[in-house]
């Protein structure tokens, strides 16, 4: 590994802090030295300018190695106590010189160092700011000396916009859906109220289904909303207990094969015993809604196979249709709230574009997943996956 990969690599913070401390006092013991020596000399060459000629001559025998005379040493001696006082003072003076210089210079380079340690905390403060001003588009930079505690705290807060911007885009759409989901029929209602109170529609048999019709496709939209809501809390109450997940579908199967049928579409079961804790009431809804979904996407295409089992160490619940081809977005965006294949088509028959979502909470809640996939012959495989009872399909 080169010294160029190695300055690439993420440090931990206190790794960071304490390069930053030893090289603050490399430096600070650095300039300490140096002025030392520096001093040194200036005081020597001091030293020397005060001393009197035969003291100075007493001096150069020393550094010779030679005994100076009598005369040279008295001399040497009687000016190093008159000088001595002055070296200490200037000594003195030079440490605390040395000392405040040192201390400033370890501080501009660990003022500079710690900058470049500390800026993705500020690139992250800044980007907090402008998404608690509105702007969820923000995200924080990556920074190239960045600890990992920083760079994980960048990833994780720009995760966390990430999923404040999808969430409130998904608000906004989910909050102009339901107010076209719930116009639509309650314009219809409006409409036909009043026509019939104005005596524009006579109030016979086929005015009262339809409306009957619109109010049911309201009770629709607002039970899903329920219990998205009730999911999206965390207050979705299940009501379990040991079933049989072949038994507990076939009420909902016999309920629907008239409008499948009149569909176009023909029912083939293959229900295999499956228990497993659950709750019965809303893995019924759950395939109501698939079933439902059926009928609007794939009508008139014949087999529509229902089959329950064991797959994978799992209770397995599938649904099988022939219908025109999945594309690779239906098949990415099936249980998006709101999303529909085929807008124009799904509105015409009274799809909300929640049934799909609250299958997969059902799902979810049960502890299971759900799926939907091309069929390679055409049409579309939905899979629902749920724990089975302990011991039971392994």
């Amino acid at each position: 590994m080169n010294w160029r990969t190695r300055l690439r690599q993420r440090w931990l913070l206190s790794t960071q802090l304490a390069t930053v401390l030893a090289v603050s006092v490399l430096i600070c013991a650095a300039i300490i030295i140096t002025e030392t020596q520096i001093y040194e000399v200036y005081e020597q060459t001091r030293v020397m300018e005060l001393l009197s000629p035969e003291a100075r001559k007493a001096v150069v025998a020393f550094e010779a190695g030679r005994v100076p005379e009598p005369n040279q040493f008295r001399a040497i001696m009687k000016d190093q106590e008159k000088i001595q006082q002055g070296v200490i003072d200037r000594s003195n003076i030079a440490l605390f010189i040395f000392t405040v210089t040192a201390a400033l210079g370890a501080f501009l380079v660990g003022a500079f160092l710690l900058r470049r340690v500390g800026g993705g905390l500020n690139d992250v403060a800044a980007a907090a700011r402008a998404v608690a001003e509105g702007r969820l588009d923000a995200r924080a930079g990556s920074v190239r000396f960045a600890s990992i505690e920083e760079d994980q705290l960048t990833q994780d807060f720009n995760a966390m916009a990430e999923a404040l911007q999808h969430a409130d885009r998904e608000l906004k759409d989910s909050t102009a859906a339901i107010a076209h989901e719930l116009r639509t029929p309650l314009t219809v209602l409006s409409g036909r109220l009043h026509g019939i109170q104005d005596g524009v529609f006579a109030a016979g048999p086929d005015q009262i289904d339809s409306l009957i019709h619109q109010v049911d496709s309201l009770t629709r939209l607002v039970d899903d909303l329920r219990t998205m809501s009730l999911v999206n809390s965390g207050q979705l109450v299940l009501d379990l207990a040991t079933i049989d997940l072949a038994e507990a579908i076939r009420p909902v199967i016999a309920a629907m094969r008239p409008d499948l049928e009149a569909a176009g579409l023909t029912i083939i079961c293959d229900l295999v015993p499956a228990p497993m804790i659950g709750d019965a009431g809303r893995l019924r809804q759950a395939l109501a809604a698939v079933l439902s979904n059926a009928i609007r996407y794939a009508p008139g295409s014949g087999p529509l196979w229902i089959e329950s089992g064991f797959a994978a160490g799992m209770v397995q619940l599938r649904v099988i249709d022939s219908g025109t081809d999945l594309t690779d977005e239906a098949a990415a965006r099936a249980f998006e709230r709101f999303w529909r294949g085929d807008r124009s088509r799904a509105r015409s028959s009274g799809g909300s574009g929640l049934g799909l979502s609250v299958v997969r909470a059902i799902a979810a809640a049960h502890g299971g997943s759900v799926s939907l996939t091309r069929r390679p012959t055409g049409g579309a495989v939905f899979e629902m996956l749920l724990p089975p009872v302990q011991g039971v399909g392994a």
